[in-house]
């Protein structure tokens, strides 16, 4: 199965490869980023890179041994085939510095730091699906087994390759693969793939490596099991019933507001003290989705509710449902209208303290915070997986109104 196309329909419309008649297709390593760009057959004898720039202010023209990247006002670029994923990922969003800056220039040609991890996919593999940036350092070929040993001979025919290990998309699970002891497997899901891809990109690393890490790293992960009769309660053990009203605080951030020079706290009614000062969760609630964010505003926060639906409890604000993309590089808490699937539903943990964490249903790590500036920042899922172990994750207490 070719995953070459020149039928590709907007958006990817303008991302152009331009390949000459003496380019042989095949015999070039596929990458995840054929599926977004169009492939147009040149005559060398008459393309004119000038007038190409009329159409397209930037394009990729391939040639035997390298290909080049060429953006209207600057120099071309010459890349090695090993590169070609990585570029085609970045080169479309900005300069050409934004692509080198992460390649290193061996020979007048910008390559790769470490060697093409070779992934297999099945047909509907969630790689297929995204923009799969994180996967930059790849190539990638359908497979047509299901036995890794078949696999890891193909692998060992390509030693422009890693051979330590390989990987395999099929579906949700990604697996890195041993090359020489397939039995030997380290599984992941999109959900760190972000970080996984970028070690693989930047380190020296093997699946032993990966499961000993993993094994050090597990007591900081959520337990992805769900807990039979799970119910909502406050930090002092009070049940929260379907419908009751409460605020989100980020306990992270607490501090005394008495002690804060401001005289203003002094004129705060009793009752309303406790909402003073503090970060709370925010959700839009505009017509068009949007990541629900952290806010410190006095009473800015957004104030929710719980509903039991088939035995299964969500949070809302008004008729929207908190929930997630499985996408790493949208993973970010939102308020949207709909019952959420399941792949997409949040899932609470208690902390000790009473206090709640957030992950995705099934996810591998908390919920924490990026912020954005003083006004606050957003709520991520994938964004504690670089500070496991370091860092605590993002804890909120349930303050009933």
């Amino acid at each position: 199965m070719s995953c070459f196309s020149t039928n590709i329909p907007t958006p990817f419309s303008n991302r152009v490869v331009f390949v000459p008649d003496y380019v042989n297709m095949d015999a070039l390593d596929k990458c995840l980023q054929d599926n977004r760009v169009t492939f147009i057959p040149i005559n060398t004898a008459t393309f004119d890179a000038q007038v190409e720039h009329k159409t397209y202010p930037r394009f990729l023209l391939l040639e035997k041994d390298y290909f080049v990247a060429h953006v209207d006002g600057e120099a071309p670029v010459k890349c090695n085939y090993e590169a070609r994923n990585k570029v085609m990922s970045e080169f479309w969003l900005g300069r050409i510095q934004r692509v080198t800056s992460d390649l290193k220039q061996v020979n007048g040609l910008w390559v790769s730091w470490r060697p093409l991890v070779h992934f297999f996919v099945y047909e509907g593999a969630d790689s297929l699906q995204s923009e799969c940036t994180a996967l930059h350092n790849t190539a990638f070929e359908y497979a047509n087994t299901d036995y890794f040993g078949a696999l890891a001979e193909i692998v060992k025919r390509k030693p422009h390759c890693e051979q330590k290990y390989f990987g395999v998309n099929n579906g949700q699970t990604y697996t890195l693969v041993n090359t020489d002891n397939v039995e030997q497997k380290y599984e992941f899901s999109r959900l760190n793939l972000r970080t996984l891809g970028f070690k693989l990109w930047k380190e020296e690393t093997t699946v032993q490596s990966l499961i000993d890490e993993e094994a050090q790293l597990a007591v900081f992960r959520p337990n992805p099991s769900r807990r039979p009769g799970f119910k909502l309660h406050d930090a002092d053990g009070r049940e929260i019933v379907d419908g009751e009203p409460f605020m989100l605080h980020i306990v992270n951030y607490e501090y005394d507001p008495e002690s804060d020079m401001d005289d203003e706290y002094d004129d705060i009614p009793e009752d309303e003290r406790q909402f003073y000062g503090k970060e709370w969760v925010k959700a839009m609630s505009s017509a068009d989705q949007r990541p629900c964010f952290v806010n410190g505003a006095l009473h800015n926060g957004t104030r929710f509710h719980a509903e039991t639906i088939d035995g299964i409890m969500y949070i809302k604000n008004e008729n929207r449902y908190l929930t997630t993309h499985l996408d790493p590089m949208d993973d970010y808490l939102y308020s949207d209208v709909g019952v959420p699937a399941k792949d997409n539903c949040i899932q609470i943990h208690y902390a000790e303290d009473g206090n709640i964490l957030l992950s995705a249903w099934g996810g591998r790590t908390y919920a924490d915070y990026e912020w954005m500036g003083d006004e606050g920042g957003m709520i991520t899922f994938g964004l504690e997986e670089l500070y496991l172990g370091q860092s605590d994750p993002l804890k909120l207490r349930i303050v009933r109104l």
